[in-house]
């Protein structure tokens, strides 16, 4: 946490209780500084009229870089909790926005013994995510898609992919 804070990517929402769960606002605002301290410009944010539920300008940087996407209806659904399947197909987006040229192939990435219970729009990014070793399973070979996550835990996976990519 010392070099994430280092590299300026813990937020000024999230510092203050980082054992605390996440939600998906948080979690884009998260993404949104990593693409911004990767690579060292500034996001530009989509219309304010994309998501009804919100006016965060972080969340609309992270919709118009093509690293969130809403829920449906034109909404974000900000307060919810994020998942982790939802996390890792964040951070893939996030990757493929700051770093055109990485590899994206999947060749030898893990199954999970609960990937059926994954979204089938999820398991690429899950399986991505995991192959790079930015997130891994919770145990017996399973990934937990459902689950969701501290601040703490989302900012190490950050870092770890900042890290990975610097």
């Amino acid at each position: 946490l010392v070099k994430a804070q280092e590299y300026g990517l813990i937020t000024n929402r999230i510092k203050e209780n980082m054992s605390g769960p996440i939600t998906r606002e948080e979690f884009a605002e998260l993404a949104t500084r990593l693409y911004e301290v990767y690579t060292g410009k500034k996001a530009t944010p989509a219309p304010a009229l994309t998501f009804t539920d919100t006016n965060n300008p972080e969340i609309f940087k992270a919709f118009q870089l093509g690293i969130v996407a809403g829920v449906g209806n034109n909404k974000f659904a900000p307060q919810v909790l994020i998942n982790r399947e939802q996390m890792a197909a964040m951070l893939h987006r996030a990757v493929k926005v700051i770093n055109p040229s990485v590899d994206l192939s999947l060749a030898g990435a893990p199954t999970f013994a609960d990937e059926k219970d994954m979204e089938s729009y999820f398991v690429e990014n899950v399986k991505f995510m995991a192959k790079n070793g930015f997130i891994g399973g919770v145990g017996n070979n399973r990934f937990a898609p459902k689950a969701t996550s501290t601040r703490e835990q989302a900012v190490l996976i950050a870092l770890r992919v900042y890290e990975a990519h610097k």
